[in-house]
């Protein structure tokens, strides 16, 4: 009996010592692991889907009125320089209106000329001198002579009547000097009849001639003072004759003045719209010659076919820039901007490389944006960050090379944290949120 008491003691003791040290053991850990986690800290980083794009952006290609293609001088991958030619349009249509143009203003600039010197009063036409092909030349001394003609047929044609004009004026005046001659001798001869009929009237008075030769004389001097009236009335009219043809020949000249005033503003209004048409049917010419505005790679070539059809404003390749330098963009989570700001470090890697041979690159964050940006196909928001790789970072790729467009994941690094925040931050939210709800 005595020794089943002993046995049943020493096996409380064993359990009871047991529990005492497992107890020990139990709260040694505790506070060595809460010790650690409160003591020991983690570095913290924000995850974020990125992709390498050229910091001033890639250059889009487009013709603002489109076209046929005539010539494609580029392909994918091709190195080329600012204002290299990479695309011709077809420019037939164009080059036809402006060779249509430039010989309307040929003419009508060659018009200018002549009817400035006919309102100046010269012989000789001063025509611009304005550089052309020899083509063009022979052409622009057809459209001269013809002018030359037309002004030598206008000025005969004007000298002609002026001189038609002066011709009767000097047959009035030849006409007015018989008739002064005639005036002249009638004048004696009515003075002669007066003196007879003095003479025959102191006659009658002495009864020495009848009352009829008197009477016979007087109507010879009434019918010579008609005769001289007549005369004086000629010379009147021939006078009036002349006055009216020197008015006719002011007439000419004003009247001739007066059309080449009128066609020269005329001409001088055309010359303004064609030319006006004449600069947009040559940008249009020289739009047909698609360059490049800036120096950098091509890619994405949108066009492959001589004849095929380009659209108003279409995209016919794109031109990553060759000097700019290449920088990271990356989404981050509304949730998780207010964990990060410029200048923090980063580390950027690259899946779209072997992981074993490629390494990881170190970055800074240059910039966040101001407000949130939404993505147009997924609706999904999120703040851009752009993170810049420094060059000794990209020779660390061995001749491996970042393309715009590829995918890379960010981690950009946040404030160190103990272990002990990590597991308490959760709980802490809760009973915040629960608390806030009451």
């Amino acid at each position: 009996m005595a020794r089943n008491t002993d046995k049943s003691y020493d096996l409380g003791a064993s359990i009871s010592r047991h529990l005492r040290v497992g107890g020990y053991l139990a709260a040694l850990l505790i506070l060595g692991g809460g010790t650690w986690s409160a003591v020991t800290e983690i570095s913290g980083a924000v995850v974020a889907p990125a992709t390498i794009v050229v910091e001033t952006s890639t250059k889009t290609v487009q013709h603002r009125d489109g076209g046929i293609i005539n010539q494609i001088l580029v392909k994918n991958g091709d190195f080329v320089k600012a204002g290299d030619l990479v695309l011709r349009l077809d420019d037939t249509l164009t080059r036809s209106n402006l060779a249509v143009l430039t010989n309307q203003l040929d003419e009508l600039y060659a018009q200018e000329a002549r009817l400035t010197a006919e309102i100046q009063g010269r012989n000789e036409i001063s025509f611009k001198k304005r550089a052309q092909s020899p083509l063009h030349r022979a052409h622009l001394m057809m459209i001269e002579e013809t002018q030359r003609n037309m002004m030598e047929a206008r000025q005969k044609n004007h000298l002609s009547k002026r001189e038609q004009l002066q011709t009767q004026i000097v047959q009035f005046e030849k006409q007015i000097g018989g008739l002064i001659r005639q005036r002249d001798a009638k004048q004696t001869e009515v003075d002669l009849v007066n003196a007879e009929l003095g003479g025959l009237e102191s006659l009658r008075k002495k009864k020495l001639v009848t009352e009829s030769r008197v009477m016979a004389f007087q109507r010879e001097r009434s019918s010579l003072e008609g005769e001289l009236g007549g005369i004086i009335a000629q010379i009147a009219r021939s006078e009036e004759a002349i006055s009216e043809r020197r008015v006719m020949i002011l007439q000419a000249d004003e009247e001739l003045r007066s059309n080449n005033l009128e066609q020269l503003q005329q001409t001088r209004a055309q010359i303004s719209e064609l030319e006006e048409r004449r600069i947009a049917a040559q940008d249009e010419l020289r739009r047909t010659e698609i360059r490049a505005p800036q120096n950098g790679k091509v890619f994405d070539l949108a066009v492959h076919t001589i004849g095929g059809v380009v659209m108003g404003g279409e995209v016919v390749m794109k031109i990553v820039p060759e000097e700019d330098q290449l920088i990271v963009e990356a989404k981050v989570q509304p949730v998780d901007v207010d964990q990060i700001g410029p200048d923090q470090e980063a580390t950027i890697r690259l899946p779209a490389f072997d992981k074993r041979t490629t390494p990881e690159l170190k970055a800074r964050l240059k910039t966040i944006s101001p407000d949130l940006v939404e993505d147009p196909r997924t609706g999904s928001t999120y703040y851009l960050a752009e993170l810049a790789i420094p060059e000794n970072e990209l020779e660390r790729l061995d001749g491996k090379s970042l393309i715009p467009g590829m995918p890379v994941e960010a981690f950009i690094k946040t404030e160190d944290r103990s272990v002990l925040s990590y597991l308490v931050k959760p709980m802490m939210d809760q009973i915040a949120h629960a608390m806030r709800e009451t």
